[in-house]
């Protein structure tokens, strides 16, 4: 093996090293679209309604609620939150962080944070690890995209 061709090899590597990398970056919203997996659309489209109601009660219930009027809890409510925009909710004090995150809740957005918050929004107020299981995580979001004046379309 010549040098120069030792030389193309390393740099063949480096670039299929920082493709890898960058293919694999992730950050706060405010700087990453996050893409869905062709799998968690899989498990989207297949989402068992009813245990995702059981998760919301579980996980979410005691901060936020689903009503369509009326006032906040600990956390804003989350009607209509598919298409909104981070932090905008009228009546509710978000943090800066939430407010400044300039990402739009959708079902991307949804299963990045719920994946891990604090790498999806850092400094946010929420206190909640997030869940990790991906199917819990897809019907939990199946259900929560009920509660909408027009619900989105879950991908295909």
């Amino acid at each position: 093996m010549t040098v120069k061709t030792h030389r193309l090899g390393l740099a063949a590597a480096i670039l299929m090293i920082s493709g890898t990398l960058a293919a694999d970056a992730t950050g706060p919203l405010s700087q990453y679209q996050p893409p869905l997996s062709e799998a968690f659309k899989q498990q989207l489209r297949e989402a068992d309604l009813t245990a995702g109601e059981h998760t919301f009660m579980r996980k979410c219930s005691s901060c936020h609620d689903l009503k369509q009027e009326g006032g906040h809890g600990k956390g804003p409510h989350l009607w209509n939150l598919m298409g909104r925009k981070a932090g905008t909710v009228a009546g509710f004090e978000f943090s800066a962080a939430m407010r400044d995150s300039g990402h739009t809740w959708n079902i991307n957005t949804l299963n990045y944070y719920l994946t891990n918050t604090e790498r999806a929004v850092p400094g946010r107020l929420m206190d909640f690890r997030g869940i990790r299981r991906d199917q819990e995580r897809a019907n939990l979001i199946a259900f929560l995209n009920q509660f909408n004046d027009n619900p989105p379309a879950l991908p295909e």
